[in-house]
């Protein structure tokens, strides 16, 4: 296995860039940057997920085992915390009506190109596999609560962030930071109904990185005005996210509190360091527009090659899936597309998004 995360670091030192001295990307945090980072971290969510339909063990795999132990939850903060940013970016730029216009063009298209991709699993879990299900487990699965085989949580969890945003945001149309603020308790709360609900922890563990995103959409003028002074400044704010990030993931299962922590310092070393290295990889462009795909529909070749008896040999096996996985994501955004056009009409005509983890984003709109 720990050859695979060889060649993701081999693709992503070879489109690694430093600013000069004393200067810094100051497009660090633009749609295409993010939507390279996530990449990164979509191919590890699949090798994540591979791993789960196979054996393996050993001097080659044992490495990356600890690796995704350690990482964990990680692998997703990303995600939430720059579609938290991109959400607020528009809607400092756009306003209430951005806001009102979410429900159809943001929550309703997010949906039914999940609901979509449901009835791929359907077919694969329920007609070849012949899993069983009972009907409200199989109708709770549309939104994400439940699930048939597919990833589900990351769903559930963003339909109600979008719910959240759309309600907190119309209630105070006048103010962002007291709208914010409704965002956060909200979502604090989403998380304790979560918990209550005896949901895994995945449900809720990193759900506040998404408010997270929306607050630094807030401050970012004075972090970078403070980290992007010079040199120094930016290397004692790494300095001080590093040694905070190392303490807190040593103590991070103490506490739901040393958990938030060890998440938010992850990203708070992961922004200073956007600051002043740059990714630029094709390889990784390509994952980027093809996020949301390549994440949701991994999983059907999975089941169907371990159900066929295909995965005697892992090795074997994640290259299959990865090549599948890349067929069925081109094959599927490119017939959204066509479908977008006939559903929303001139809406979202040729508007080229392919990350629902991005919320598709509008900051250069």
């Amino acid at each position: 296995m720990i050859i695979f995360i060889f060649i993701l670091v081999a693709v992503l030192c070879a489109g690694l860039t430093s600013a000069k001295k004393n200067e810094f990307f100051t497009d660090y945090m633009s749609p295409k940057n993010t939507t390279t980072v996530n990449a990164i971290f979509s191919v590890l969510i699949f090798l994540s997920h591979a791993v789960t339909y196979v054996k393996i063990g050993g001097a080659f795999d044992d490495p990356y085992l600890t690796l995704r132990q350690y990482l964990g939850q990680l692998v997703v903060v990303t995600y939430l915390f720059f579609s938290g940013y991109g959400i607020m970016e528009s809607i400092k730029k756009k306003g209430t009506s951005y806001v009102r216009g979410m429900a159809k063009n943001r929550l309703f298209k997010l949906w039914y190109h999940f609901a979509i991709v449901l009835l791929g699993y359907t077919i694969v879990r329920i007609g070849i596999i012949g899993m069983k299900y009972s009907l409200k487990d199989y109708l709770l699965a549309y939104t994400g609560y439940t699930t048939i085989g597919n990833s589900n949580w990351y769903m559930f969890v963003t339909f109600a962030m979008y719910i959240i945003i759309i309600v907190s945001f119309l209630m105070f149309r006048k103010s962002n930071v007291l709208a914010l603020g409704l965002t956060c308790i909200l979502t604090l709360l989403f998380g304790l109904f979560e918990d209550k609900m005896g949901l895994g922890s995945q449900y809720y563990n990193t759900v506040l990185t998404f408010p997270m995103g929306m607050v630094f959409s807030m401050i970012k003028p004075y972090v970078d005005k403070l980290l992007m002074k010079n040199d120094v400044f930016w290397f004692s704010g790494m300095f001080l996210s590093v040694f905070a990030f190392g303490y807190f993931a040593n103590n991070r299962t103490d506490s739901f509190m040393h958990y938030e922590l060890f998440v938010f310092f992850a990203i708070v070393m992961l922004v200073v360091f956007m600051m002043k290295l740059n990714i630029k990889s094709t390889i990784l462009d390509w994952f980027g527009e093809h996020i949301f795909s390549f994440f949701i529909l991994q999983r059907i070749p999975m089941l169907l090659l371990r159900h066929f008896g295909y995965n005697k040999n892992p090795y074997i096996f994640i290259i299959l899936c990865f090549i599948a996985t890349v067929f069925l994501s081109v094959v599927y955004d490119e017939a959204m597309d066509k479908l977008d056009k006939i559903v929303f009409g001139k809406i979202l005509k040729d508007k080229k998004t392919g990350s629902i983890y991005n919320l598709y984003f509008e900051t250069n709109n």
